[in-house]
Order: structure tokens, then sequence, then C-alpha cells
């Protein structure tokens, strides 16, 4: 409780230069040692330089356990009001003489008091300038007033410490003495705490993270340095603003943190940090401490860029009479105005125009501008803000869209509304790629798209790729917005120039059945298009979409310029499922694609074993050629390096000797790919193919011999995959030069014989 001593007797000159507790009662400690001051019994290490504060003596209040209080005179202007201890009963508050009083837990939980740091920033009735003050001394009066608790002084009106010659007294003789008071208080609190005995063990980073001053006060205390960095390379400074930790922040300072220090990362400055969060507290304390105002993160944003965004106008205000540059471009390009304008902090964007923002000031890279981020955003209060200070509204960015045209990408109805009311174009402009209808369809905003109908948008004004609204719509399977389109008049049958794609043709191509179902019932031609919507859905594997077309109608014998089928598509393209339901349809097995190629040389050209496996269970021949002989199914395979499925077909009795029209062989078709692997199993064929596990090896036995007596096969192969002519298919059925292969994978008795009895040679 705060009680008064009865210091009147002495001046207010004189007492600012004594901090004197009371003398110790009988039986107490002694005194404390110089850089000390006694609690109780104990004797505390404080800050500060060692050596004795003045007027400062031995002992304290001799009460052992419990609640200890701090009991010394202090020189300050206390106000006095109606709570907190000792209050007179005037209507105003005055400054009072020096008082003798003690401090207990009573005084430092009072609710009515206010903080000093509050009184000391907001002090500036009767000229008082807080920045005549030394930065640094002044924080480390505010903190240390704080943590003693005497730091929360009542005030009714604000008006604390009005007088600047009161501050600087105050701040030049009380500083020392405080800085006593407050350690041994704080340390006396921790100690008395619920947690007393218990050893705290964590890292100063750690108690920083807490904002825990008086755990970092210790650490600092016994030695460690105000400027270490966290694991993550973060300042401690840097920390404490980014959490809003202020009395924090305060005791770094003090101590001589850096108030630049980026940390190891060397991302952002604690000025960036405290506004992003919206400190303004410590926004101004490090600005009292001579933070750079327009130092630059790694991304390009300055502090001023942090505020704008946050939308935390006082720090703004701050920012820029400290001299923020008010134009400085992020990596992104965006100014300050962009920042706030993106996030639609208004009364931001009025502050910075008022200082002089270029309102239609663009990026380098992506031409954007304050007014298209906000349209892209939907933020309509901030589009009629910049609208009305003049925004140009048909600048446009580096894709060539307007503002209209990048609220209509994202939806926003009312954004667009007020554009056109505002005079935009709602077709496509010169130079532009697309249309506002376009963008709008693409994004399935049917209420924007039909906005834009009703303002006299055209039906079917195409983008770069020839899309028209409806192409747009079917393609991204927005139904509701095909329906409006088809309701207001759009062409179901339009087809782009170069490839002949219809609405229905990019619904299958995109799986989307519901659309594709409202189209065909509507009235689109299922056969139109360079490929045919059956194609477009077996080339990207929807099963269900390709048998809702064969329900419907569609032809499976249907071919492309070149001559592939919606078969020949499911093949190249793996989908084993689809290129099923097609040939149960009634697809060709064995068509031939432009050059001759077969679903199944497609199927093992991409590498597709299970595809190609199917087909070959459905009879399709693994021996085929293309028409001019270029290549064989085995080729194909080897070619594209694809060994499972060269193992699969010489399982089945491909010919790996075939040569092919240029002289080409399968191993030289594998080695001009770089395929190792099918090389060296080419070069080891078929001596790896006696030991595959599926082989019935009493097939591979002579009847007059032991099965166990049989010997293994060795690798004399060479010559047979490569051969020195064009052989002679006539003669060579029994031949032991060459390896005859049954239909089902196994060798011929006859040629295995034939190598036996070349093993024994």
């Amino acid at each position: 409780m705060l009680t008064d001593g009865g210091g009147g007797g002495t001046s207010f000159e004189e007492d600012l230069d004594s901090v004197a507790p009371r003398s110790a009662p009988a039986g107490a400690s002694e005194p404390p040692p110089p850089g000390g001051v006694g609690l109780g019994i104990r004797t505390v290490r404080l800050f500060g330089e060692a050596g004795p504060a003045p007027g400062v003596g031995g002992g304290g209040s001799g009460a052992g356990g419990g609640d200890a209080a701090l009991d010394f005179k202090l020189a300050a202007a206390v106000l006095r009001t109606g709570g907190g201890g000792g209050a007179s009963g005037s209507d105003e508050d005055e400054v009072s003489e020096v008082e003798s009083f003690i401090l207990d837990q009573e005084d430092l939980d009072n609710p009515v008091l206010k903080t000093t740091s509050e009184i000391f920033l907001s002090s500036t009735a009767e000229g008082a300038d807080l920045r005549t003050v030394d930065p640094e001394t002044q924080a480390r009066l505010e903190a240390l007033l704080e943590a003693a608790g005497i730091g929360k002084l009542s005030t009714a009106d604000g008006k604390a410490f009005a007088d600047p010659e009161v501050l600087r007294r105050l701040t030049s003789s009380v500083s020392c003495a405080l800085d006593e008071a407050a350690a041994a208080l704080t340390r006396m609190k921790a100690e008395n705490g619920h947690n007393a005995g218990q050893i705290d063990t964590r890292s100063l980073a750690e108690a920083c993270s807490d904002g825990d001053v008086n755990a970092v006060r210790k650490l600092l205390d016994e030695g460690r340095s105000v400027n270490e960095h966290t694991e993550e390379g973060e300042s401690l400074l840097c920390l404490a603003c980014s959490a809003g930790y202020y009395e924090l922040a305060q005791v770094l300072l003090a101590m001589h943190a850096d108030v630049e220090d980026r940390g190891t990362k060397g991302d952002i400055t604690p000025l960036m940090a405290a506004s992003s969060g919206g400190y303004l507290d410590i926004v101004k304390l490090l600005l009292l401490h001579d933070a750079n105002v327009n130092s630059q993160s790694a991304t390009g944003n300055t502090a001023l860029t942090y505020a704008c965004a946050g939308g935390f106008v006082d720090i703004v205000k701050v920012l820029l009479n400290e001299g923020a540059n008010i134009e400085d471009h992020n990596e992104n390009g965006h100014t300050p105005l962009m920042e706030a304008a993106s996030a639609g902090h208004v009364e931001v964007a009025r502050v910075l125009l008022d200082h002089g923002a270029g309102i239609n000031t663009h990026s380098n890279e992506f031409k954007e501008s304050a007014l298209t981020l906000a349209c892209y955003k939907g933020h309509l209060d901030m589009v009629r803000f910049l609208l009305d200070a003049g925004a140009d509204q048909e600048h446009k960015t580096d894709e060539m869209h307007t503002a209209l045209m990048e609220a209509c990408m994202d939806g926003h109805v009312e954004v667009a509304r007020l554009l056109l009311d505002s005079g935009a174009q709602v077709n496509m402009p010169a130079d532009s790629f697309e249309s506002p209808l376009t963008l709008a369809a693409c994004g399935g905003h049917v209420e924007l798209a039909a906005l834009l109908i009703e303002r006299g948008a055209n039906l079917e004004e195409v983008n770069d790729e020839g899309y028209t609204p409806l192409m747009e719509a079917a393609r991204e399977g927005h139904e509701e917005m095909v329906a409006l389109l088809l309701a207001q008049g759009a062409n179901i049958n339009a087809q782009t120039e170069e490839t002949q794609e219809t609405a229905l043709t990019l619904a299958c191509c995109g799986g989307f059945s519901e659309v594709a179902d409202f189209l065909i019932k509507a009235g689109a031609d299922i056969e139109l298009g360079c490929s045919t919507p059956l194609m477009e859905a077996s080339q990207e594997g929807h099963l269900e979409l390709v048998k809702y077309l064969l329900a419907a109608g569609a032809n499976v014998h249907a071919t492309t310029a070149t001559g592939d089928t919606a078969l020949a598509y499911a093949c190249e393209n793996g989908h084993t499922d689809v290129a099923d339901v097609l040939l149960q349809a009634g697809a060709d097995l064995e068509h031939e694609s432009e050059g001759g190629r077969t679903p199944l040389m497609k199927a093992a050209r991409a590498g597709h074993l299970c595809t190609v496996q199917f087909l070959i269970s459905k009879g399709a021949n693994v021996n085929r050629a293309t028409a001019n002989n270029d290549h064989t199914v085995v080729s194909l395979a080897c070619a594209g390096g694809h060994l499972a499925v060269v193992e699969l077909l010489l399982a089945h009795g491909a010919d790996p000797t075939h040569r092919l029209k240029d002289g080409s062989t399968m191993l030289i078709e594998a080695a001009k790919g770089g395929h190792t692997n099918v090389v060296s199993y080419l070069l080891d064929y078929p001596n790896n193919i006696l030991s595959v596990p599926a082989a019935d090896v009493s097939l591979l036995t002579p009847p007059s011999q032991d099965q166990s007596q049989v010997p293994r096969v060795p690798v004399h192969t060479l010559a047979m995959v490569v051969p020195p002519q064009e052989p002679d298919r006539t003669s060579q059925e029994n031949s032991p030069a060459l390896l005859g292969v049954q239909k089902g994978g196994f060798f011929s008795k006859t040629s295995l014989l034939c190598l036996w009895r070349r093993s024994l040679e």
C-alpha cells in the first residue's frame, strides 16, 4: 500500500538526489555490497555498474517469509487521485512533495492506476516535449518504473509529469536508484510466486518469446548478450516487437539492443515487425531510438508497406511524418497505396493520397494499379473511393486486363456494376485477349454474366484461343452458365477456327457428363469437331462419359484427319477400361492410323503394360509391322525403353530378329534411345527368358532326358539378335542359329535341342 511517510521537510531539488531505504531493524542482515539493496535478510544483485547508488544504505524490512515489501524513499512527482493510496479529496490533481512510501502487491495490482509509459507518451500539456529527454534514458526509466510497480501512477486527465524540467530532473537523478529498486522488487515477486523453488531453465530467447520481462532482466544481468538470436535466426528485439511486448522492447533497447538487427535471416527490422503487427507504442519507441524508417526487407517491403497492408492508419501517419518514402516498390512492384488497395483499407488509402501518393502508379512487371488490385479483390468501397479520386479504369495490366475484367475474373458483381455505371467498356477492349463475358463465363459467375449481357455484352465474342463464352463455360463444367448462355441465344455448335472444337468436345474432354448431357439434349452435334466428343472422352479416360456417348449414338469408327480412332486414343493413353468398352461396342482392334500403326503399337510405344497385355489377350497381332516397315510392335517398345513391355511381347511370340526397312534392329532401336536396360536384356536374350518362373520346364526337356540332367543354355545369342543379313524366313524354322518361339511364350523343342547340343560341343 502506498503509505505517506511525511516527506514534506525537504526541497524537491534536494530530494531528487537521494534514495534511501529505511534502516534495518535489529537483527537484520548486514548492509548490502555496492550495487545491491537489502530485502529482508537477503541481498540481491542489481543492474548497473557496481558501486553504491546515491544514498543507498543497508538492510531492509526485516519481515521474513510472507509477502515482502520494499520500503524506500524516492524523489518523484506523484499524482494524487481518489484511489490507490493516500488520495487527497481535491477535485484537481496536484503534484505532491517527496514522500516515503512502501510498495506491496496490492499497489501493483491496483486497476485504477495508469501506467507510466502511457503518461509519458501522452504528456503534451504545458509544452512538455519528451524528445528533449534522451530516448535511451527515457526508455530505461519507463521500463524500470513499470517493473517496480511505481510506474503505475494515478491520473484523472492524463497530465502527468507535464513539466519538462521535472522530467529531466527525474530522469537524470532517479534512474540509477530505480534501476536497483526495480531489479530488487521484480526478483522479490518472482521468489514469492507459486513457482518458487523451481529453477528456470529457459534460454534468453525463450524468455523473450514468452514475454517474461523478469526472466529477461535476470539473464541479461547474468551476462547474456542482448543481441542474441533465436534458433530461427530472429533477433530478440524483433521477436519482442512482432509479439507486441512493449515493456520487453523497452528493456532490450535500454540494454543497447541493435534497433536495426534483422537477425541471421536478414529479413525484417524490428520497426517492420512492429508496423506489421500494428503496435503503435512500439513503433514510436523504435523511432525514438532512431530506427531507419525506410529500410527494406528481403522482399522489398518497408515499415510503411507493412502498416498499409495491415490497415494501421495511426502507424501510417507516424511513419509518413517521420519521412517514410510513399512510392517505394516491393518485389511485386507494389507501392504502399497498392497494398492498401489490395487489402481494402480505405482510410489508409485516403491518408496516402493526402500525402501525395500516385493514384495511377503501376507495377513494372505486371502493370497492376491500385484500382485493378482493388477490383480483383472485390473491395467495393475502395473501388468507389479510387474512382472518385480519379483512378484510370481503362488502365490495362500485363495481361491486358482492365479493371472491369479483373472484377469479372473473380465474380465481383457489385464492383462490376459500379465500373459499368462509371463508363467501363463492356466488350473486349482493343489489344486485349479476353472479354469481360468470357472471363465471367470461365469462372462460372452466372449473376455477373447476366449483368454483362444486360449491359450489351457480345455472346459470340471469342478470346485469343478462339473460344466463345459458351465454350469457356463448357470447358470448365459450369452447367448453369451453359444454360444461361443458351437461353440468351448462344450458338451451341460454334467451332474454333483451327481445331474445330465445340462446346460439346470441350465438355467431353473435361469429363463433365452433366454439361455434355445438357448440350446433347439442347441439340449439340455429337460428331462435330476434328476430334469427336467420343474421341476426346476416350483420350482422357472418362469411362462413364464414353458409355453415355456410345449410348447416345456416337460413332465408334469415326476417324480424325490422321486416321486415329477413339480406340487408338484410349490405348495410346493407357485407358484399358475405356478400350474394353470400345471393343465391346465394335471398335476395330487392328485399325491402322497414319503410318500404319495399330492400337497395340501405340500402347507399346507409350509403355502401357496393362493395355498391351489386354490387347494381346484380345488377339492383337504382336508381329505386325507398319505399312512401310519402319517399325514393329517390339521395335516401338524398344525405342521407348519400356523393358517390361519388351519382355511381355517376346514372351508372347514377338520376333526380336525382325529387320526394319533401314536395316535397323530391335537392339539398335533401344541403343539409339540410350535405353541400357533394354540393350542388356536383348544381349542376354534368350538366356533370361529361361528363368521366367511361369515357364513349364518339362516342356523344355527332351523326351529321353531326365529333367535334372538338362544343362542351362549358355549365352551365345548376339548373332541371333543382330543377324548379319536379311534372314530367309522360309528356311529358318528349325535353324539352331535363330530363336524359335511358340505362341504362348515357350521355346520349341527343336530349337532348344539345337542350343543344348551346341552347349556340349
